[in-house]
């Protein structure tokens, strides 16, 4: 495993190195190591400078530029490499170029994923802006993740003049919804539940953040699920993080048993979140719609095709309130209610709504999968169910 930052090269280098300096690149001064310290079980590692036993400091692989032992010899050859790539990684993201930086950090990726520290939060942020920018919200769910995770633990940004991508206040990413049209939906769930898994097994020995960041994963395709016609599950995630909360108040609403029950869980959302931002109350309105057209479906016979069209008004209320900036939770909104005026016999409106939906998507902007096919889409949840991208 390569490591996330500068000690544990010199730790694992050679033990007859009495004394090595460090370069370090924009011009800061060198340092002369003469011990390292490994903490964390070598996730975490500060170097110790010589003749300061007491000052400690983390440095991050992209801002070393060479490693000189005590007969001026060049160092950690394999090391150096990596750190050239991160650091020209880090100067392309930060100009706002994150496309460019995107195969530099590729090429290290499975080495630095669930490493702790500044060098892993480099990749992963800027990962996740290079997938964003590239409009491909199925690459961005794995290196969210990571940053929710290295978030908890304390680790700054490593851009804080860049406009930051995580919500403040629940480390949710705006632009990613557990509401997603049905080109999207399925390698949307099956992209996080991989991110699940896989901060699960990083996390082993970790601790909170790692379930949490898990669970926040398992969260949002469990969501992804429902908001393609899954059944509710037995509960909803329990914790007191942020993030946790947020999705289990959205899940709270979306799989409410009736209409008073769902009620009562819109009230408890709008008392936790008296003033959500924009992308959380689109959020909020999608699980609303998306309960509404599950009661709708179960109606008695009689009473089905009001309820349908009811149902798909309630839905029509997310495009309406102008709250979704992404374009995609409204073209899942949409599409919700395109299926129920259907279902409901009104195959005029919703083929105007096919045509909405579409215009939707189209401003979107976004990495899709193939178009659904007519035997893709099951009769009896109108169209909820996507394809699974290629």
């Amino acid at each position: 495993m390569v490591p996330a930052v500068l000690a544990l090269c010199l730790s694992a280098a050679s033990s007859a190195w009495s004394q090595v300096t460090v370069q370090l690149r924009g011009g800061a001064p060198d340092r002369t190591v003469t011990a390292a310290v490994a903490l964390d079980r070598g996730r975490e590692v500060r170097v110790v400078q010589s003749g300061k036993p007491e000052v400690r400091e983390l440095l991050p692989w992209d801002e070393v530029r060479g490693l000189v032992d005590a007969s001026g010899r060049a160092s950690a050859s394999e090391f150096i490499e990596i750190a050239e790539d991160l650091w020209r990684a880090r100067i392309r993201v930060a100009r706002n170029d994150a496309a460019l930086a995107k195969p530099l950090l590729a090429r290290h990726w499975d080495r630095l994923r669930g490493e702790d520290g500044p060098t892993a939060q480099l990749m992963a942020e800027g990962l996740l802006r290079a997938a964003l920018e590239e409009g491909d919200l199925v690459a961005a769910a794995g290196p969210w993740i990571e940053c929710l995770r290295l978030g908890l633990d304390g680790t700054p940004t490593r851009f804080p003049a860049l406009t930051p991508m995580l919500d403040d206040s629940t480390g949710l990413l705006p632009g990613l919804a557990p509401f997603a049209p049905s080109e999207l939906r399925d390698a949307l769930a099956k992209a996080l539940a991989s991110a699940a898994a896989s901060t699960r097994r990083s996390g082993d020995a970790a601790g909170a953040s790692s379930d949490v960041a898990a669970t926040v994963a398992a969260q949002m395709a469990r969501l992804l699920e429902l908001s393609g016609g899954a059944s509710p599950a037995a509960g909803a995630s329990a914790g007191d993080a942020p993030a946790i909360r947020a999705l289990g108040a959205v899940e709270a609403i979306a799989t409410a048993a009736d209409a008073r029950a769902r009620e009562r869980a819109v009230a408890e959302f709008d008392r936790r979140y008296p003033e959500p931002p924009a992308f959380f109350a689109a959020w909020r309105l999608a699980a609303i719609g998306a309960g509404s057209a599950r009661e709708a479906r179960a109606a008695a016979p009689q009473d089905r095709a009001a309820a349908l069209l009811r149902a798909a008004l309630d839905n029509l209320a997310v495009p309406a309130s102008g709250l979704d900036k992404t374009g995609l939770v409204d073209a899942y909104a949409i599409e919700v209610a395109e299926a129920l005026t259907r279902e409901a016999g009104d195959t005029a409106a919703a083929a105007a709504l096919a045509s909405l939906k579409a215009e939707r998507l189209r401003d979107a902007a976004v990495k899709l999968g193939p178009a659904p096919t007519p035997a893709a889409v099951a009769p009896n949840d109108g169209g909820a169910r996507g394809t699974t991208r290629s």
